[in-house]
């Protein structure tokens, strides 16, 4: 079933559960609009980014605007998809534009979207901005609330050719397919922020997921390199394991801000696991990991079998243990003002650059 502009402009048609979203994407992503978001890109991990595309391109969605992405790349990694807009101002300045404000009703042509400003303005009413933009989106389209978009916008998001080759050759060489469950063990700097999720419960998981589905093969992606001993297989299945990748076990993004000459290396990687996950019949990992999540829906929208897919909670520990709780509150507390320290000194540069 489609929807026509007109259906979406009259309040009084009946409800639908499905629009393309990949015309509308490029309706207002490659045609000719009257109003732009420009969108200021994080300096995170990829999957922190690739997360950041989707969300930037349903906001676009709801607010019936062009996302101007400040790069077609995901600094500091490399260009993995293709433009994802076209006919936008070249000589703009953008930082002279009014920040994008969820509270306010904002008419002007441009505005500017900075996630953690959102973040912050939308705190004051106990609100996330992953939810009001998923309110505003339903509301536009008169959609169901659980519409899996995110996929959608995920299958519309084109990869550059050479990227595609790439993943499709370790997709043949590894051997992945709609009988591999995926299972993405979040270690790294992932413990700055939660503890660990254990391997145990990660087994529990796989082995929940057999029961009801069983599998033949397990494809196994981690930023550890110890993380083959920490997997238990079900009876029969296969273990898929890139030993031929380098992982670091670290704070990747901020690594290549340090050494840029691994960027081809890392974007390729973080790329190849996002994938491959994405492609497998099932999944196991964590709730608050960008690769599982993103999987999780792409693999939903294939095959909404119930039990296929676990996404552990990862405060998991710490709503076992008050005292490691307590521990990890504080770290966070500590890092969102170090964090908002250098945002507000990032600012002050940025006038001072200006005036200058």
């Amino acid at each position: 079933m489609s929807v026509s502009r007109s259906d979406l402009n009259n309040p009084s048609e009946p409800k639908v559960r499905y629009f393309p979203i990949s015309q509308e994407l490029n309706r207002i992503q490659y045609g000719r609009v009257t109003k732009y978001i420009f969108i200021e890109q994080l300096p995170i991990g990829f999957g922190g980014q690739i997360s950041g595309r989707l969300l930037a391109l349903k906001l676009a969605l709801a607010l019936d605007r062009k996302a101007v992405f400040s790069s077609h790349a995901d600094p500091p990694y490399l260009q993995t998809f293709e433009p994802q807009y076209s006919n936008a101002p070249t000589n703009m300045d953008w930082s002279a534009v009014d920040l994008f404000d969820p509270l306010l009703q904002q008419e002007a042509a441009f505005l500017r979207f900075n996630y953690l400003t959102a973040v912050k303005r939308l705190d004051t009413v106990a609100d996330r901005v992953e939810d009001w933009i998923h309110r505003k989106f339903v509301q536009r389209y008169g959609i169901d609330s659980d519409a899996n978009v995110e996929s959608e916008i995920f299958a519309w998001m084109r990869l550059l050719p050479s990227a595609q080759s790439m993943v499709d050759a370790e997709k043949k060489r590894l051997g992945i397919s709609l009988t591999t469950l995926g299972v993405h063990l979040r270690r790294g700097d992932k413990s700055v922020e939660n503890a660990y999720v254990p391997a145990a419960e990660v087994n529990r998981a796989i082995g929940l997921v057999h029961q009801v589905w069983p599998f033949d093969s397990l494809f196994l992606a981690s930023d550890s390199q110890n993380a083959m001993q920490e997997i238990r297989l079900p009876p029969g299945v296969t273990l898929i394991f890139d030993e031929t990748e380098k992982r670091y076990n670290n704070a990747n993004h901020k690594m290549l801000f340090h050494n840029p000459e691994l960027a081809q290396q890392e974007t390729f990687t973080a790329l190849k696991n996002l994938i491959l996950l994405s492609l497998c019949g099932g999944i196991v990992g964590q709730d608050n990991a960008h690769f599982p999540v993103i999987a999780s829906r792409i693999i939903a929208s294939r095959n909404p079998e119930a039990g296929r897919i676990i996404l552990l909670n990862g405060q998991l520990v710490e709503m076992n243990y008050p005292i490691i709780r307590r521990y990890y509150q504080v770290k966070r507390m500590v890092r969102a003002r170090v964090r908002e320290f250098l945002r507000q000194r990032w600012l002050q540069n940025r006038l001072l650059r200006k005036f200058l």
